[in-house]
């Protein structure tokens, strides 16, 4: 002390409070906070899993009524059919130009414009609706998941006359959607399950 006034040393000393102050946590410090961060975490991952789910299937919904609208303005413009196939057993959906040399739809020698693969979109995506039933009161029932007829495929003609159904998407988190097309103007109509029924989108 000079005059009354601390040196620099004494000053230090005299702001930290003393020299025996505390370098760190204990380590039952260390554990609460990690139990604390454990169920913080316990609760929220199921929380976001299921928002993620619910996002991942609504944007597979609205890309396939964007193949909807693809085929539908391909069969105007070129004349022919086209289709949108579903493949339960891959999770595929193929916007389809040509039926191929088998004459059937949705088998291995279609002409396909371009696929997408529920297993690509994230979120546990799957064909189906689970334990939540068809739509009711008179939707087909749709054990995989698809209830258009023609070996699961939507079909579109050039006088946008063809075949209604829906296809069923789900996630294990509990998210589904339905789309559902009609067999006149192809509209479609979406559907999510909201936990206790289904609602139009």
């Amino acid at each position: 002390m000079v005059g009354g006034r601390l040196s620099g040393a004494g000053r230090w000393i005299a702001i930290r409070g003393g020299s025996h102050g505390r370098g760190g946590f204990t380590l039952l410090e260390l554990v609460i906070a990690l139990a604390v961060i454990g169920i913080i975490s316990a609760m929220a991952i199921p929380a976001f899993s299921s928002i993620y789910g619910e996002c991942c299937v609504k944007a597979v919904a609205w890309e396939i009524v964007d193949m909807v609208k693809e085929a539908k303005q391909h069969a105007l413009v070129d004349d022919k059919y086209f289709a949108l196939g579903f493949r339960t057993d891959s999770g595929t959906i193929s916007l389809i130009s040509d039926r191929g040399p088998d004459g059937g739809w949705n088998t291995g020698d279609d002409r396909v414009v371009r696929s997408l693969r529920l297993s690509d979109k994230g979120g546990g995506l799957r064909f189906g609706y689970g334990s939540f039933g068809p739509i009711p009161p008179d939707y087909a029932p749709a054990p995989d998941g698809v209830s258009f007829q023609s070996n699961n495929t939507l079909v579109c003609n050039p006088e946008l006359a063809g075949n209604a159904g829906t296809v069923y998407i789900s996630t294990a988190s509990g998210a589904a959607v339905a789309i559902t097309v009609n067999s006149r103007d192809f509209k479609c109509t979406l559907r999510r399950w909201d936990g206790t029924r289904w609602v139009k989108m």
